[in-house]
């Protein structure tokens, strides 16, 4: 499978990478991120070039990275500057690629692409993530096997979440599913798309019943695309047709990573407004999503895939629902994008 190469991808968050290498699979490439004495990051191919040994295996040694199986060692460009052997002559073609990386709100950003068409302004803003005086909440990891665009199948219609998650994200069909029920509209400005829902007149989520007071009232859900596959939900709940900056709010971040043609990484982020010191709420709010996104999304979605084998989406010739739209856009968005990439 070809992927989108030019964009920013999530590597991590900024809190969990320290001077010990991390390693993933990213575009079908292995990637080992680790931190230099200054703090800053560096992403450089994960895979020793002499006996394909994982660097992410080894240990940073004067801010560079040596591969645990026989010492040598790849500074920050992914040149091979150091071989403890023989003569210590370096041999050529020793060197590996090399990846801009950034950091920005609490999150690793890595360009798979050409570096010089990297563009810090792309990330899009999730302060949420990293500002602990406004918003109180938790970041997390899990590994999905299936390919990542059924991921953003699945988040572009929230519609599922009344049928998949109604003790855990969601609501209820009753509560949710039907035109007097809710809103939904579907529009792009530029290469950004956005899947944006209200529920209106509907009790909490258990999710959002943790923290809010309001029993009935409108649901906004905006799922916001930054290709290829950056997610940003911006979710509120206000007493019946009030203002959202009167509610209560409930941001997160989805942010996908491909790792082969069948799996991804799932990077995610969610923050609340309020009672921000109650770290049982927290505690409450994690183990909440990690069984929606686990035991719920990761599992169905896996079936899915499975199903499909190895098949093309659109070869499969699937139904196409209403409420598809913006699952359907985003794909030929992306493919747009790709198509363009190559040619």
């Amino acid at each position: 499978m070809v992927f989108l190469k030019n964009c920013w991808y999530c590597a991590g968050w900024s809190s969990e990478l320290t001077d010990k290498p991390i390693g993933y699979k990213m575009l079908d490439q292995d990637v080992v991120l680790y931190r230099k004495k200054d703090g800053s990051v560096v992403a450089v191919s994960g895979i020793c070039r002499h006996r394909f040994a994982p660097l992410a295996d080894g240990k940073v040694v004067d801010d560079k990275i040596e591969c645990p199986y026989h010492g040598l060692q790849y500074d920050e460009t992914g040149s091979c500057v150091y071989n403890p052997h023989g003569s210590g002559k370096i041999p050529p073609r020793a060197d590996l690629e090399s990846y801009s990386v950034i950091e920005k709100s609490g999150a690793i950003w890595i360009w798979m692409g050409d570096s010089e068409k990297a563009d810090a302004s792309k990330i899009p803003d999730f302060d949420f993530v990293s500002d602990r005086e406004n918003w109180s909440g938790l970041t997390g990891y899990l590994r999905i096997e299936a390919n990542y665009q059924l991921v953003i199948d699945n988040l572009m219609d929230l519609t599922h979440a009344a049928y998949l998650h109604p003790t855990t994200v969601g609501q209820s069909p009753d509560a949710w599913i039907g035109d007097m029920k809710m809103e939904h509209k579907c529009f792009v400005e530029g290469d950004i798309l956005t899947s944006d829902y209200v529920f209106f007149n509907s009790p909490p989520t258990p999710l959002l019943e943790l923290f809010t007071d309001i029993e009935v009232g409108d649901i906004y859900t905006p799922m916001i695309l930054y290709p290829a596959s950056t997610m940003i939900l911006d979710m509120y709940m206000t007493t019946p047709k009030g203002a959202k900056s009167e509610g209560v709010a409930m941001p997160s971040c989805h942010f996908l990573v491909p790792e082969s043609d069948n799996s991804c990484h799932y990077f995610y982020a969610i923050s609340r407004n309020v009672k921000l010191d109650d770290d049982e709420i927290t505690a409450a709010m994690g183990a909440l999503v990690g069984r929606a996104f686990i035991d719920e999304d990761a599992l169905i979605i896996k079936k899915c895939q499975e199903a499909m084998g190895n098949a093309d989406f659109f070869d499969l010739k699937p139904v196409i629902l209403e409420t598809d739209i913006a699952a359907v856009r985003a794909r030929r968005m992306l493919q747009k994008m790709i198509n363009a990439e190559k040619s």
